[in-house]
């Protein structure tokens, strides 16, 4: 008796093929193929012979029968990166704290004392642990669909290049390496490269009591890579 694939696969076919495909099968059924085996080789038989719907049926049973990538996943930033958010630079145009000159500053920096724990914002692979110019020591996670986000000024980071991260995973403590006048984290959300408003994303997230403050300028923690 045919097996069900073969069956299928002698259906597709021409009635003079059918012929051939059912007379090969019966000459060489033997009980150690399985019925996907048996049909690959049908399958297989067929190409060698130059039938171009044997080679169509061929090419698309050998894809069924590959592992299927799984989708690729994506996060979303939800959260605030540190336990206390207050700002001592927005997003945008500023007076650069070096040069003193306008220039775009394309995170927020959000000052805390050296050691302050650093949250991923959302599930990721890390894409860079390392230290990277005016960063300092830098972490940036891949969220997934070109949205990254970028942590720097760390006095220390605690994940690696490569590394899966979770939303609230500890990453890193805050610091004051790199272009920086004092402790802080510089925090950015970049979507396929183009640095967006990380407050969008942050705001997502329920603050309570207070809203998101200015920092007083009194210490001022400011920095920031220039020109990036």
């Amino acid at each position: 008796m045919l097996a069900p694939a073969a069956l299928a696969l002698a259906a597709a076919l021409p009635a003079q093929a059918q012929v051939h495909a059912v007379g090969a099968e019966v000459a060489s059924v033997e009980p150690a193929i399985n019925a996907p085996a048996y049909a690959t080789a049908a399958a297989s038989r067929a190409v060698t012979n130059e039938d171009p719907r044997f080679k169509a049926l061929h090419s698309a049973w050998t894809q069924l029968d590959r592992p299927q990538a799984a989708p690729a996943a994506v996060s979303i930033p939800s959260r605030k990166p540190v336990d206390q958010m207050h700002l001592t630079s927005n997003f945008g145009t500023r007076s650069d704290p070096f040069s003193g000159r306008a220039a775009r500053h394309n995170g927020i920096d959000i000052p805390g004392a050296i050691g302050t724990p650093i949250y991923a914002t959302a599930d990721g692979l890390v894409g860079k642990a390392e230290w990277f110019g005016g960063y300092g020591k830098y972490v940036a996670i891949d969220h997934g669909h070109a949205i990254e986000t970028r942590y720097g000024h760390l006095s220390e980071y605690i994940v690696r290049t490569g590394q899966r991260v979770r939303r609230g995973q500890v990453i890193g403590f805050m610091g004051s390496t790199g272009r920086s006048t004092g402790s802080h984290l510089h925090y950015e959300v970049r979507i396929a490269g183009n640095p967006v408003n990380p407050m969008n994303f942050v705001q997502l997230t329920p603050v309570a009591p207070a809203p998101v403050q200015m920092a007083q300028r009194s210490v001022d923690a400011l920095g920031g890579p220039a020109g990036r």
